[in-house]
């Protein structure tokens, strides 16, 4: 049996609150690559913190790149299927979260699931 990577790709959204109107708004990307997502949200909070914003939270979820966490993908009619690289699988795979540590601001990556199977979960259920 052969083990094919499961492309992904990192979407995240950056919380932030005025510091003059107190309100509340995010900023959303995209990145390849969790190194690349990682330096852009500090890009973002970095501009923020400049412009005088309140950093609430920072959050990125890495999703299959395929049909982008949804499972499933359109087709011609307004027919889904199920994603063939994920097998189907809904949200994410991992979840990157932001706070603010000792030694600057660190990231805590948790895993969600298990891809190392050739199988994927909605087929071995």
């Amino acid at each position: 049996m052969t083990q094919e990577a499961l492309l992904t790709k990192w979407k995240f959204v950056v919380e932030f609150e005025d510091a003059a109107t107190y309100e509340i708004s995010g900023t959303i990307g995209h990145a390849d690559t969790r190194e690349e997502c990682e330096g852009l949200l500090e890009y973002e909070m970095q501009n923020l913190y400049s412009d005088g914003q309140i950093v609430l939270n920072a959050e990125a979820a890495e999703v299959c790149a395929q049909c982008e966490g949804e499972g499933e993908i359109s087709v011609g009619g307004g027919g889904v299927v199920i994603c063939d690289a994920c097998g189907g699988r809904h949200g994410p795979i991992a979840i990157l979260t932001s706070s603010p540590g000792p030694k600057g601001r660190e990231y805590l990556l948790m895993r969600r699931g298990d891809f190392s199977l050739g199988i994927s979960p909605r087929r071995a259920a």
